[in-house]
């Protein structure tokens, strides 16, 4: 085995056994985020050389660009989800809202949803990356739920039943998948991603295509396209911030990960198919989120339906299915992954700071909390694709790209949808940073607060004005491999 890849296994088991050690610590809650911080550093040593496209393919194990990214996304928000939680719990444990015990099992749930999350994208069975996805949703349920009370109770069951669900859908799909390498591939190796790439040209076209339509809608219904996003909202919502920013920004992609991975399959036996499916999905849940978002009376739901959005948005890039679209889609991946944090961060220093997620409640943020202000403020412009942020580049990829392929009426369509967003995240986020707060707003000043938004807002502005060239080639990298021009 990969010597890194085995030092990264094994910091992420002696992670999460610390953790659950120190569980009735409180010095976990510094712990935590030393762990987190080492995982990133190893990560970044494995996942480099892969992204400079050194294929890992060992027995078990496989990583290609594609993984790398995915991988690095996972460990990098996991840090700063895990610094931001050290304020954010802290004071509701210090409010007497979440218990000693409580904060402790919160910490453990945190690094074991990271480690997972991290090692489904280092194996080379697409069996195994189902396991992983239904473990972090497993995982995850106990963090949607982890206020006890009824709304977030709901939120988690909502969540648990219909992600597994979901999952069990795309279980029928992989026994299709698998009915279709009869004499093609060996039964041992047949839902090997590798595997499946090489030998497209025997799969049986007619199995794969309905293997797609139940992949697509099994890791659909996790990832959030409409109308499978019911619980994306609630579960979004009822979270403790960070956790949201989590489940937005790293956990949508695992499904999307192994949509992905299944598309690109899809794709040598049965070109236009998935793009097609996947177009179709895209087209709703941008429509439907753009609606959603201009409705919203929740904070946190409203940011709940821009991740709806930005799923869809890339949907639509695999969608079109060119190379240049793919390309924008996996830059969209990374620049949401960025940026939506910095909104659910925000929003937990405003909520905790207010009482309340009601935004029409919410007024006079840039005199109370004047640093959270701007980072709302900023964050805001960032998602909703203004220049010079990482998500303008994504989506002014898919534009280009949806034209590039001769879909005028996608890029119109976009544009329209994407005018909506603008004009919903206006109405609704601006009125809460300007005018007075017309009483008296306690002010929670701890640098764990405020240094994740300023390193995570630091990473769009650099991907957007300085898109380093490096960055562009693991990026088509990346594309080669999903396009299928590596195997």
């Amino acid at each position: 085995m990969n010597a890194v890849l085995a030092v990264m296994i094994v910091a992420m088991v002696a992670s999460s056994l610390v953790c659950i050690r120190m569980r009735r610590d409180p010095r976990v809650a510094t712990v935590m985020p030393v762990c987190s911080a080492a995982l990133l550093a190893v990560s970044a040593v494995l996942c480099l050389p892969v992204l400079d496209g050194n294929v890992i393919d060992e027995g078990l194990f496989y990583m290609d660009q594609v993984s790398a990214v995915f991988m690095m996304l996972v460990a990098f928000i996991g840090l700063m989800a895990s610094v931001y939680s050290r304020a954010y719990i802290g004071l509701e444990v210090e409010e007497g809202k979440v218990s000693g015990t409580d904060q402790g099992h919160y910490y453990c749930l945190m690094i074991v949803f990271i480690s997972v999350m991290m090692l489904t994208f280092t194996v080379r069975s697409m069996a195994i990356v189902w396991l992983g996805i239904g473990a972090t949703t497993l995982v995850s349920t106990f963090l949607v739920g982890f206020y006890h009370n009824e709304e977030s109770t709901e939120a988690a069951w909502k969540y648990i039943i219909l992600c597994s669900v979901g999952i069990t859908i795309a279980l029928a799909g992989f026994t299709l998948v698998y009915a279709s390498t009869v004499g093609a591939i060996d039964s041992g190796m047949s839902l090997d991603w590798p595997a499946l790439m090489a030998a497209a040209d025997e799969l049986d076209p007619t199995l794969m295509k309905m293997a797609m339509v139940l992949i697509i809608v099994g890791f659909g219904t996790k990832v959030g396209f409409v109308p499978l996003h019911s619980w994306l909202p609630d579960a979004h919502s009822q979270a403790p911030s960070p956790v949201s920013g989590l489940l937005s920004a790293v956990l949508l992609n695992c499904a999307m990960y192994g949509v992905v991975r299944f598309y690109a399959v899809s794709e040598m036996v049965n070109p236009g198919f998935a793009s097609t499916i996947m177009l179709v999905f895209g087209l709703l849940s941008l429509g439907a989120a753009a609606f959603f978002i201009v409705s919203a009376r929740d904070l946190k739901r409203m940011l709940a339906y821009s991740s709806i959005e930005n799923m869809g948005l890339i949907a639509i890039g695999f969608g079109i299915g060119t190379p240049v679209a793919i390309g924008a889609a996996m830059v969209q991946i990374v620049a949401h992954s960025l940026t939506k944090p910095i909104l659910f961060f925000s929003a937990g220093n405003i909520i905790q700071s207010y009482g309340t997620r009601e935004m029409r409640s919410i007024r006079g943020v840039s005199k109370s909390l004047p640093f959270t202000s701007a980072m709302m403020a900023a964050g805001t412009l960032a998602i909703v694709g203004c220049p010079p942020f990482a998500v303008f580049v994504g989506e002014f990829g898919l534009i280009f790209g949806s034209l590039d392929a001769g879909m005028a009426w996608v890029t119109g369509l976009m544009v329209v949808l994407l005018a909506i967003v603008f004009g919903g995240f206006v109405r609704n986020v601006y009125p809460m940073l300007s005018g007075d707060p017309g009483r008296d707003i306690e002010r929670h000043s701890r640098a764990s607060r405020y240094l994740p938004l300023a390193v995570l807002l630091g990473c769009t502005l650099l991907l957007g004005l300085f898109m380093p060239e490096r960055a562009v080639e693991w990026i088509d990298g990346a594309v080669r491999a999903v396009t299928g021009a590596m195997a």
